[in-house]
């Protein structure tokens, strides 16, 4: 499966001769996982939103890993992306009311498998464009590990999740 954001293909053929084509953009789904703090995901990823999941504490689990959440016949982990990529410490759990459950692939071809990331807030579908691409953020090695890009919205960078690897063998 392609993480990559879905295009939104303009019709050239609607506007005037020697209008300018607009930037193709493309849908992202946004996930605030602390207050001011976003990440992005590709749309395609995102499967359903669950409202107050029942979580299962495991023994031995990550830190960042919240426990478990059965879905659709499943235990899928659960993850808390503020604790995931705090260094140095762990900040105290964010209260949290749903879930965002999503789907990756380990590799092409591969069958689908699922996660749940902890939403906090609210979980908003925006549009991008190329011109936002920005660096990902200083101050923590986990970004370049877990996301594919970076863009500017609203002044703040949001890294794009490469959800494989957010729930890659540190997980498992």
């Amino acid at each position: 499966m392609d993480m990559q954001l879905p295009a939104l293909v303009e019709d050239p053929s609607s506007g005037e001769i020697g209008e300018e084509t607009p930037a193709p953009r493309a849908l992202a789904c946004l996930l605030e996982y602390a207050r001011g703090t976003c990440v992005a995901l590709p749309v395609h990823a995102g499967v359903e939103l669950v409202e107050q999941p029942r979580v299962v504490a495991v023994p031995g689990m990550p830190h960042f890993a919240r426990g478990l959440i059965a879905w659709q016949g499943r235990q899928l982990p659960l993850i808390d992306l503020g604790r995931h990529l705090e260094e140095g410490g762990s900040p105290a759990p964010v209260p949290f009311s749903h879930v965002l459950v999503v789907a990756f692939q380990t590799a092409p071809g591969q069958a689908l498998d699922y996660g749940a990331l902890c939403a906090p807030f609210l979980v908003r579908m925006i549009e991008v464009t190329d011109s936002q691409q920005c660096p990902l953020p200083v101050g923590s090695e986990r970004w370049a590990r877990m996301a594919a890009s970076c863009f500017r919205y609203q002044g703040q960078p949001v890294p794009v999740l490469e959800t494989a690897r957010v729930f890659g063998p540190s997980v498992a």
